[in-house]
């Protein structure tokens, strides 16, 4: 009897998820997108493993799990540097152990596997949304025991290719623009934004990036009415501290949004552990748009890219 293709989970890792390209188009209803952190290591990643580029995969973190193979799988890990070969294809024979350990520094990463996870389709979307507990896995992070199924394949994998992304060195410099409320920050509350080093706070999460930094001085946010909210939205809290919205970011929100980091960087955001230092450099938001157009091209270009 053939077993079922799948991955149990032996040791879970500290965060483990289902994440696709997102759940868009609920945003009216307050439902968040969820879906991968870093866009661009989940589409290469399912690509490597010729699956459609928003196929379901695994969102690893910081302590990447351990995973036992059931039945033949064609595996990927793309983003930072997790297991024994990041950016490859890995083929893996029934029963074979797969230990995702991090290297130093490795934040985040996309596991995908020839198939695509299969999970239930929930509002269009097979991504885990953790603060509201649906989707995914049992709307949960991974535990020790789980077993996660594997759709059959529906293209070769891509054996002989390999993806290097970006991991931070030093202090990351992050592209941004001018956000909607910039103009209610004075002259020296903007040049401390854009000026100063900020540290990635351990209190992040896939709702947001918390920064630590000189306060950007107390902000009055009792009057202000709730408006929606993009990825990379930097708001600035009570406090003046910077928060850079994610994935799982709220669909609404009443903090003043004083910058927009440019999408193409998210991914190298989300590569970025707890403790790091960013920077914040200003671009026009048409440069940031070009950005986007040019990733995507190169995306199109990779082999067995959409064209």
């Amino acid at each position: 009897m053939t077993p079922p293709r799948g991955l149990l989970a032996l040791e879970p890792g500290l965060l483990t998820t289902v994440q696709d390209i997102g759940r868009h188009g609920w945003a009216a209803s307050g439902v968040p997108v969820a879906g991968a952190l870093d866009e661009e290591a989940l589409r290469l990643a399912n690509l490597l493993v010729g699956n459609a580029e928003g196929a379901a995969a695994l969102e690893i973190t910081l302590v990447g799990p351990v995973l036992r193979v059931s039945g033949a799988l064609d595996v990927a890990v793309v983003g930072g540097s997790f297991g024994p070969a990041p950016g490859s294809v890995l083929s893996l024979a029934d029963g074979e152990v797969l230990s995702l350990a991090a290297a130093r520094g490795a934040a985040r990463a996309i596991v995908a596997a020839s198939g695509g996870f299969d999970v239930p389709v929930v509002l269009g979307s097979r991504s885990t949304c953790l603060s509201a507990r649906f989707g995914g896995f049992q709307g949960r992070r991974l535990w020790r025991g789980d077993f996660l199924a594997v759709a059959p394949p529906s293209s070769p994998p891509l054996l002989d290719a390999s993806v290097d992304l970006v991991e931070p060195a030093g202090d990351v410099v992050l592209r941004a623009f001018a956000g909607p409320d910039e103009a209610e920050f004075d002259a020296k509350q903007r040049a401390a934004f854009w000026g100063s080093r900020w540290r990635i706070l351990p209190e992040s999460n896939r709702m947001g990036l918390r920064l630590g930094g000189p306060s950007l001085g107390l902000q009055e946010t009792a009057s202000r009415a709730s408006e929606g909210t993009t990825a990379g939205t930097v708001q600035v809290t009570a406090d003046g501290h910077p928060i850079v919205l994610l994935a799982e970011r709220p669909t609404t929100g009443g903090y003043p949004k004083l910058a927009v980091v440019a999408a193409v960087d998210l991914g190298l955001l989300a590569r970025t552990p707890p403790g790091r230092s960013v920077r914040f450099e200003r671009i026009p938001v048409t440069e940031a748009r070009s950005l986007l157009v040019a990733r995507d091209v190169r995306l199109r270009s990779f082999p067995g890219g959409r064209t």
